[in-house]
């Protein structure tokens, strides 16, 4: 049955909202969901929602009925958290088993470039949906996975970290479901060309584009889509990237991407020592000639100015594992304490939320590694 287009003032309580298409102000809501009572509706109403998509066939039967003056979607759609947002050691299972399935159809991915045969697509449409639900349960789960992976293949984790940063930007700024998944493929599939011709690893990125459309040409059912944002992904808004368009005759598709594989490859450490802070004050002097201000700090928003799995130095010299961002608050996440620096000795693991107090501050990043540590034994 097809989904159907109703204002806020039309839903029912019993309805399935599958996301939110209109709504006023900057708040983020969730998008699939049922409404289960008038309250739920009237929250999201004050909230700004004015029009949602509906599936027909998932209506629940025996709902509170729908008073006449309220009426707005769904419990599960509450501003800026799901409504039952799973908790980190709850998510890590599931968000482990969807990076290590990514990893391996990433694999196959390459290999079949590489002997320039077709990809298997169903695949990676899996892989996608995966690393969606998994960002839209907690996000911060497998950003955290991401950036303690070690994987000896450069290419294959380049791909594989931009799918895993842009399906949490995709949900973060509450894109439609299909277009997330679509984005996720596209980062994946973004540098294939790369491995039918590894020599292109060492040049700049626009260079591997065309071999990466004509190896994605031999699969007659890839949504246009992930070829035009692929074929863009290098463009710059003043006309000075590849190719040489400008503006807004680049797809907006394709500046997310742009600034996810940009991001990816500073904070590599495979290929730079730059820390998160850094690149995005780096991506941040690119605006608004290069890239877009307002894509930009949305996504810096989303992944925070230190992404879970950083390992950060607080003012007192304690250490400290980035466990869950804050939007609302980038500069204080929520961490585990485990070392401490100036007396070189483990400290009792502690949970902090930085927002919450007053005595610590985070002062940098750290390569843990210089302490003879592996960050993996303090998750």
């Amino acid at each position: 049955m097809a989904y159907q287009k109703t204002s806020v003032t039309e839903l029912q309580p019993g309805s399935y909202v599958v996301e939110v298409v209109e709504q006023r102000g900057d708040i983020t809501v969730k998008h699939a969901g049922w409404v289960r009572s008038t309250q739920a509706i009237a929250q999201l109403q004050a909230k700004g929602v004015l029009t949602v998509l509906v599936d027909p066939s998932r209506f629940l039967a025996g709902e509170q009925p729908a008073a006449p003056a309220e009426k707005t979607p769904a419990d599960n759609a509450e501003p800026d958290a799901p409504p039952v947002r799973h908790l980190f050691a709850d998510e890590w299972p599931r968000a482990e088993k969807a990076l290590i399935q990514s990893q391996r159809v990433q694999q196959l991915v390459l290999e079949a470039t590489r002997n320039q045969q077709p990809i298997d697509l169903s695949l990676v449409h899996e892989v996608s949906a995966g690393l969606s639900d998994s960002v839209s349960r907690n996000q911060d789960v497998l950003l955290c996975l991401t950036r303690i992976a070690e994987q000896s293949d450069s290419l294959l984790q380049h791909s594989v970290n931009c799918a895993v940063y842009i399906a949490a930007y995709a949900k973060f700024i509450n894109l439609p479901s299909d277009r997330s998944k679509t984005l996720i493929t596209a980062a994946l599939l973004h540098d294939v060309g790369k491995a039918l011709k590894p020599e292109l690893i060492h040049q700049p990125d626009s260079a591997a584009i065309g071999t990466s459309l004509a190896a994605l040409q031999r699969n007659k059912e890839l949504a246009g889509q992930v070829s035009l944002w692929i074929s863009q992904h290098c463009a710059l808004l003043d006309g000075s990237g590849s190719p040489s368009i400008k503006g807004n005759q680049i797809a907006k598709g394709s500046q997310m991407l742009a600034i996810v594989n940009q991001y990816e490859k500073l904070t590599n450490p495979a290929n730079s020592n730059q820390t998160p802070l850094a690149a995005s004050r780096y991506l941040l002097s690119l605006t608004p000639l290069q890239l877009d201000t307002e894509l930009l700090q949305l996504f810096i928003k989303c992944i925070g100015v230190y992404p879970p799995g950083t390992v950060v130095k607080l003012t007192t010299g304690k250490l400290a594992l980035v466990l869950e961002n804050n939007p609302k608050k980038p500069t204080q996440p929520k961490v585990k304490l485990f070392y401490h620096s100036v007396h070189q000795h483990h400290i009792a693991p502690k949970i902090m939320d930085l927002s919450r107090q007053q005595e610590e501050h985070i002062e940098g990043c750290v390569d843990l590694k210089k302490y003879g540590l592996d960050v993996r034994n303090y998750l």
